[in-house]
């Protein structure tokens, strides 16, 4: 392009190729009409400017469901909503803002009493505007607790021993409580009866007794509680009249008197928040499942007693009127929550009923399931403990089937029991320490189950 050699004329100054560079380098021609900048920054050339985005307002697509749901299970509420920019959310609970609920999903962990009925709604936000969702109606329903087994779900338990241990616990003058219980429990255990009720004892397990009552004193499990009326939890054995919870109250009276796991199994709902509850006992004494409370998935012929059929028709009559049992389930429904199953002594006296117990257990739960109108109602298996595993027949066999099936079944769990009284018929303090022991099975048990229907 510069391959011209230039010659300055006289009156030009001369140019040096340093010169003549620079002046090449910083010309500027202007590009017109070749896509260069307009005003406005938008590079098309024809000088206008470009509209801006136009932001649409939010729009609900999925609007929030209604859900039913047991007193005190987690709850979960979704929206789902369209729009321009970022959409911001916030849940309300009957008109009302909640705290903290800002995202697409609002999660109860724990949908206390007072959240029967209540409505949710969300507001949904952009920069163009809002809107809100539908309200979702959040229905709780009462829990019902079905118990089955023998003697020690009926709980033949000595009623003096109960006595003097809630004397104990209430006493404030004792200096030093476990030694007094601990005398009590060893009364019972070798001196009672001639030694009879010592099968199994041993001073290490009275002690271990006697702490975890003071333990379960201490967080109000036992007590004072244990001897006055609970109006908040119902209580009802076989086909007896419904009533409250209480321990003391005329023997022959089940769900008091000679008190099972019950008790404090019911305190413990009490204690966790439930408004109301209803805990059902079908217990007969001395009885297999092989024989007597064969269900019609286990095949063959029940012997003359048919406790299945007498369970049976207990769920049926508590489905047809739940407040039969809890006066509450009138006004509110009611839900079967959880199964809870202490059996298997007499089946570990027989070599072929315990051989074939974790097949039988199976399908009478898959039965009791049914009944209950839920495939997948949690189970509680108070498992065979120390008496029945120690040399007494076959009950070994039965213990272990009732872990194999517990561990095949994702709702079910299991109560170990084998560090509480050697005896066949737990004592007084056994009962009140398995109590929460199935509580806590059945509280792990609710917090993964199904919530809403």
């Amino acid at each position: 392009m510069f391959s011209k050699k230039l010659t300055p004329t006289p009156n030009q100054p001369k140019w040096s190729a340093l010169n003549i560079g620079l002046a090449v380098l910083f010309t500027v021609v202007p590009l017109v009409g070749c896509g260069g900048s307009d005003s406005d920054g938008s590079g098309n050339g024809d000088g206008n400017s470009e509209p801006a985005a136009v932001i649409t307002a939010p729009a609900i697509t999925a609007q929030p469901a209604n859900i039913t749901v047991t007193e005190l299970q987690s709850v979960s509420f979704s929206v789902t909503a369209k729009g321009g920019g970022p959409l911001t959310y916030q849940w309300r609970r009957n008109g009302t803002t909640v705290p903290g609920a800002t995202s697409a999903t609002l999660v109860i962990k724990s949908a206390v009493a007072a959240d029967h009925n209540a409505k949710y709604s969300a507001v949904v936000t952009n920069s163009a505007g809002s809107v809100t969702s539908s309200e979702a109606v959040l229905t709780q329903e009462l829990p019902m607790f079905l118990l089955a087994g023998q003697s020690n779900m009926e709980g033949n338990v000595d009623t003096e021993l109960l006595q003097n241990i809630l004397a104990d616990l209430a006493d404030t003058s004792i200096t030093d409580l476990k030694a007094s219980l601990v005398k009590r429990i060893r009364y019972w255990h070798k001196d009672t009866n001639g030694g009879y009720a010592g099968y199994g004892y041993s001073d290490p397990m009275a002690a271990y007794e006697s702490s975890e009552l003071i333990r379960l004193k201490a967080s109000g499990l036992v007590g004072a509680n244990l001897t006055t009326p609970n109006t908040k939890v119902f209580c009802s054995w076989n086909e007896s009249p419904l009533v409250p919870l209480q321990a003391l109250v005329p023997n022959n009276v089940r769900c008091g008197g000679p008190i099972g796991p019950e008790q404090v199994f019911g305190q413990a709902l009490d204690k966790a928040g439930y408004s109301s509850t209803s805990v059902i006992k079908v217990a007969y004494g001395g009885t297999s499942l092989y024989d007597d409370w064969r269900s019609p998935s286990m095949g063959g012929t029940p012997n003359g007693n048919d406790l299945y059929a007498k369970l049976k028709s207990r769920i049926k009559s508590l489905n047809d009127k739940p407040a039969s049992v809890n006066p509450s389930c009138t006004a509110r429904a009611c839900r079967w929550s959880a199964f809870i199953w202490f059996q298997g002594e007499s089946d570990g006296f027989n070599k072929v009923h315990s051989e074939t117990y974790e097949k039988n257990l199976k399908n009478f739960i898959a039965d009791v399931r049914a009944e209950a109108g839920s495939p997948t109602l949690p189970v509680v298996i108070i498992q065979l403990g120390e008496w029945g595993t120690n040399g007494t027949g076959f009950g070994q066999n039965v213990a272990s089937a009732q872990t194999a099936w517990v561990k095949a079944d994702k709702n079910a769990r299991i109560v170990n029991t084998a560090d509480l009284s050697g005896f066949y018929h737990y004592d007084s303090a056994a009962q009140l320490i398995i109590g929460e022991r199935v509580s806590l099975a059945v509280k792990s048990l609710l917090a993964t189950a199904p919530a809403a229907k």
